[in-house]
């Protein structure tokens, strides 16, 4: 049997913490971007903006928006790859998605999106199929970190890059106090009024803080198959920018190449 996962600070079975995280983001998707932006005093926008940066996404570029929600990050690369590119959405929850359809319709990238309900950890995509992925605050919310990194590793082509963006703790002693103080006395209340319900941003203040240190999770996508791997802090730690590259396959030596007389 699975063993048990972490859900914020309790310990469930990993089909629960895959119907809990679902039912959070079904409750909040109608409202999720006003609390994103509100909850965050806007530093989400430049956290986003630094991503797509480092990313560095080309024309005709093939994309995955893996964990996509709203689509921001969906709607920003389709920009990025032209006419010629593609992004694809790929999220647990079909009411976030509903968001991000109307939100790229409004962007005028509709034609450059596709949107597909699918598990992070257990993706129906090829082997091979994207040249970029990009995970913005999902990575936390996996039920098993290395299974999803393995697929992310999986679905990219090689010498294609990852991004992933998650939040973390900052590292300053007085601004730890305060983000303390406010992830669970300010937040869920907050997040009560904007969206009816205070249980996701509980979830959110303590997942953050059961996640792999940022050093850690370096390590992790280095052992799941990543290369050039790195971390970026943002905004004293309150944000990590993760990346990582597939290596490019090697050709097999010839036998010439190998030295080999076959005279």
């Amino acid at each position: 049997m699975a063993e048990n996962v972490s859900y914020g600070y309790k310990k469930v079975r990993p089909a629960e913490k895959r119907r809990l995280v679902l039912g959070h983001f079904e409750d909040i998707a109608k409202r999720y971007d006003l609390a994103d932006a509100l909850l965050s005093f806007g530093l989400h926008f430049f956290w986003r903006r630094r991503a797509m940066r480092r990313l560095g996404l080309q024309d005709g570029n093939r994309v995955l928006d893996l964990c996509g929600g709203t689509g921001d990050f969906a709607v920003a690369a389709a920009k990025a790859v032209g006419p010629a590119g593609m992004v694809v959405v790929c999220d647990i929850s079909r009411a976030m998605m509903g968001v991000g359809r109307r939100k790229a319709a409004r962007a005028g990238m509709s034609d450059r999106i596709r949107w597909i309900q699918g598990d992070a950890e257990r993706m129906g995509f090829a082997r091979d199929s994207f040249d970029a992925v990009i995970v913005g605050y999902g990575i936390r919310n996996f039920v098993v970190l290395d299974q999803g990194l393995r697929e992310m590793h999986r679905v990219l082509k090689p010498a294609g890059k990852c991004m992933a963006m998650e939040f973390s703790i900052p590292t300053a002693f007085w601004f730890r106090r305060l983000y303390q103080f406010y992830s669970f006395c300010i937040l869920p209340r907050a997040g009560r009024l904007i969206t009816g319900t205070a249980a996701p941003f509980h979830y959110l203040a303590e997942s953050i803080r059961v996640f792999p240190a940022p050093e850690q999770v370096q390590d992790h996508m280095t052992t799941t198959g990543f290369a050039s791997t790195s971390f970026e802090r943002l905004s004293n730690g309150l944000a990590v920018l993760y990346s990582g590259k597939k290596l490019r396959q090697v050709a097999p030596l010839r036998s010439k190449d190998k030295g080999i007389d076959n005279d």
